[in-house]
């Protein structure tokens, strides 16, 4: 029972961020938002979901920490809040200087700079991926030929699998070194660094670990199975949790995503963690110190156990109680619909037949008729997705599974009309 309203500040609430807004204008706190346009909110799909905005530039911390002390709320701000992963280091730091509670400065600087992680877990022996940062294709080829082919080639500060890439040789190798330099700036107009990583291209299946920290140990854990696009990308096109395959090493996937998240500062609040399990046993990917997108929080966590982590991490940020007991044990899988080839998008068809399945939360598009559409190189280019339920991991997931190859997505013009997903 809520009993002290507080003031609550979202940094750029967006795509998982919203969700944070959500939880905490419900729990009845006066909810901030600190955006870089006032058009975000019907952008991103918070309208109404606020008490009041501040504009400011969420690039720069200057700003933000001078738009919040020249703000009605300068003295009477309770938590301060990344709600988006780029402005997560600038938020920590703001955090900081105005004395709120949060992810330490360089812990958030690390999670949100994969070179500085790959480096932290060196120093901490964390099972990670060789790697070298580069920034030329000299250096980029001679650090692959150390490493060894197949490597792959990622920005330092990106995200939702821009520009990555699957590297074989060393003529792809030059291809996408072309491509990636010319990568300049990504979401909410941040700079993309001019640093790039390769790394060991890790062999084997992929999860995230979705926790939860009380000074250094998780008061909760589940791991998440993912399944990715095919080579040469690395778009997740099918989340299921909890994870039905590799259950016997649950154990072992959640201690080296604890181990990743000390070894760069993080001890308390959420995190997501993504893990490949190889042959050698499980290996950090990368962590994010805030609740999982792609729905894995906002609707898999609330379906399977009947836990919401955005209201649990409100309550983190103001210092109160935190409950993430599980409230029953199910499980539910969110797969994305996504293009065969390129084309001009009409609609997808037997989409209407998915609300007669009882174990359909809801689906979504994300396009509309006219709109490019192409082979997914990134999270972007996922058409829409659908979510299920089931009493079993394995339920869920080949329910999914099998209603998105169910789905036929209409290309326009004469050029073969249907694809089939």
């Amino acid at each position: 029972m809520m009993t002290t309203i507080k003031t609550v500040a979202f940094v750029e609430p967006s795509f998982y961020g919203v969700s944070f807004a959500r939880a905490a204008f419900e729990q009845g706190h006066e909810v901030i938002s600190i955006v870089s346009s006032t058009d975000n909110p019907k952008k991103y799909g918070y309208e109404g979901i606020y008490n009041d905005l501040i504009v400011a530039d969420i690039r720069d911390e200057e700003s933000l920490y001078q738009a919040i002390i020249h703000s009605p709320y300068a003295d009477r701000l309770d938590a301060l809040i990344p709600a988006t992963d780029y402005a997560s280091h600038l938020t920590a730091r703001v955090a900081e200087r105005l004395g709120l509670r949060g992810v330490p400065y360089e812990a958030a600087l690390k999670s949100r700079n994969k070179d500085l992680a790959r480096e932290a877990y060196a120093e901490h022996d964390v099972p990670s991926a060789k790697f070298k940062k580069v920034r030329t294709f000299e250096e980029a080829a001679a650090a692959a030929e150390e490493i060894g082919y197949p490597v792959v080639l990622k920005p330092t500060n990106a995200a939702s699998s821009q520009n990555v890439y699957f590297i074989s040789n060393v003529t792809e190798l030059q291809k996408a070194i072309d491509i990636i330099v010319e990568f300049k700036v990504t979401y909410l107009d941040f700079q993309v660094r001019e640093e790039y990583l390769i790394e060991e291209y890790l062999e084997g299946p992929e999860f995230s670990v979705e926790l939860f920290l009380g000074e250094g140990e998780p008061i909760f854990s589940t791991v998440t199975e993912k399944i990715t696009s095919p080579l040469p990308y690395f778009v997740e096109i099918v989340h299921t949790l909890p994870t039905p395959s590799y259950v016997d090493q649950e154990q072992e996937i959640v201690q080296t995503a604890v181990k990743a998240l000390l070894a760069i500062g993080i001890k308390n609040g959420p995190s997501h963690v993504e893990v490949k399990l190889t042959g050698k046993g499980p290996r950090i990917i990368e962590v994010n110190g805030r609740p999982g997108g792609d729905n894995i929080s906002s609707d898999l966590l609330v379906q399977a156990f009947g836990i919401n982590i955005f209201e649990a991490t409100v309550n983190y940020y103001l210092d109160n109680p935190i409950e993430l007991h599980k409230k029953h044990h199910r499980a539910a899988s969110i797969a994305y619909v996504i293009a065969d080839r390129d084309g001009v998008f009409e609609r997808i068809e037997g989409l209407e037949e998915l609300s007669q399945h009882a174990n359909v939360i809801r689906s979504h598009v994300n396009v509309s008729a006219g709109d490019t559409i192409s082979i997914a190189r990134s999270s972007d280019d996922r058409l829409g997705y659908l979510i299920t339920t089931g009493d079993t991991p394995q339920e869920a997931k080949e329910l999914a599974v099998a209603l998105v190859e169910g789905l036929k997505v209409i290309y326009r013009h004469q050029e073969a009309e249907i694809a089939q997903v």
